[in-house]
């Protein structure tokens, strides 16, 4: 069983002696004293390495409307994953890019395709959009800038989604016999799939757990990889590279803009809040967010310290069901502070928008006017 597993988790992602020595690159770099205390801190809560990096195995290359978009198979210590590459027609190499980090939403079979996907033949992909994007295909408005999109799949989701035999595993015969009388990629089959995932996400976190590590550890060693990998092209200029994501993807933006600063510009959307003040009916997020004894030493505004002096914008959902209007407000606030210590306030930006959790049009506009001027 623990051979199963060990292909699913990552063997990397199994605590070592080396687990502490990821952090000293971080603390050489670091420009402030209070950066040092927050990593610090960090380092006994995260297991990371941070010189991962998927090898490209292959990729397929097709034309859609105004890109061309690169579908990359990549391998890191045995575990193959996928990430798209999308290159805008109006501008030549090497391109600037924004690192499109994707959002949970209870959708684990696809990952990065719900970005950028043709959704005229999956009705779940444009279900989706409905629901969180105000229907559009957004990743196609960067591309229209000039901008590349580079988005891997997560950990769970799309290529790195839970495989069958972990299925098998966990859920009752009859459940099993269901999904694999269904068409794969059906809408049946998909929605059945995503209703089993979720489900699982509490046992596939204790196992997590049981192997030694945490699931936040697991998403943000592939997406350093993955980071690492996009580092390593010749078409991509390295001294423009930002990073965004909503929701799950908002989480995983903040702590890979943490640890890397290869990344000049961040946009965390409607994932900022004090953890700290999330006691009661806004705990009901995902465990792919939870970091054991997180809150004991940290919360998330400080995560947010170690992207100074580079560039941050929050986005926050006024309504946001997640998390507290107060933790939201503080969560900017402890931000604003750290910028204005550093002496960088104007590095640092947050609005609030007066809607649910949602990525919609009107926030839509604002990230890609901000990513426009800052990569």
């Amino acid at each position: 069983m623990i051979e199963l597993f060990e292909r699913y988790f990552g063997i990397h992602n199994k605590p070592s002696a080396s687990d502490s020595n990821w952090a000293k690159p971080i603390l050489d770099s670091c420009d402030f004293e209070f950066q040092k205390c927050i990593v610090e801190k960090l380092q006994p809560l995260l297991y990371l390495e941070l010189d991962l990096c998927f090898v490209e195995k292959n990729k397929k290359e097709s034309f859609c409307e105004v890109f061309t978009e690169e579908i990359i198979t990549a391998n890191l210590n045995g575990i193959e994953s996928e990430a798209a590459f999308l290159k805008p027609a109006s501008s030549n190499p090497p391109y600037p890019v924004v690192v499109v980090l994707h959002d949970h939403g209870g959708f684990y079979y696809w990952g990065k395709e719900r970005i950028f996907m043709d959704d005229s033949t999956q009705p779940f992909i444009k279900e989706y959009r409905e629901k969180f994007y105000s229907s559009k295909r957004w990743a196609l408005d960067l591309l229209e800038r000039g901008v590349a999109v580079f988005c891997p799949d997560a950990f769970y989701f799309g290529k790195r989604r839970l495989p069958q035999e972990l299925i098998k595993t966990f859920v009752d015969y009859k459940t099993y016999e269901q999904l694999t009388s269904l068409d794969k990629g059906s809408y049946e089959f998909i929605k059945l799939f995503n209703r089993i995932s979720s489900e699982l996400e509490g046992i596939i976190f204790k196992n997590i757990n049981f192997y030694g590590t945490n699931w936040p550890s697991i998403l943000i060693n592939e997406d350093i990889a993955w980071l690492n990998y996009l580092l390593k092209r010749e078409d991509v200029d390295k001294e423009r590279i930002a990073c965004m994501g909503f929701s799950l993807g908002g989480f995983r933006t903040l702590f890979l803009s943490a640890l890397k600063k290869e990344i000049k510009a961040s946009l965390v959307i409607a994932f900022m809040s004090g953890f700290s003040k999330m006691l009661g009916q806004t705990s009901r997020h995902t465990f792919m967010v939870h970091i054991p004894g997180f809150t004991r030493f940290l919360d998330l505004p400080d995560i947010a310290g170690l992207i100074i002096p580079r560039k941050l914008f929050v986005m926050q959902c006024e309504y946001d069901s997640l998390f507290p209007i107060d933790a939201m407000k503080s969560a900017v606030a402890k931000i604003e502070e750290y910028y204005s210590k550093a002496g960088c306030r104007h590095n640092f930006s947050y609005k609030f928008y007066p809607n649910p959790h949602q990525f919609n049009s009107y926030m839509q506009e604002d990230a890609m006017n901000y990513l426009f001027l800052n990569v």
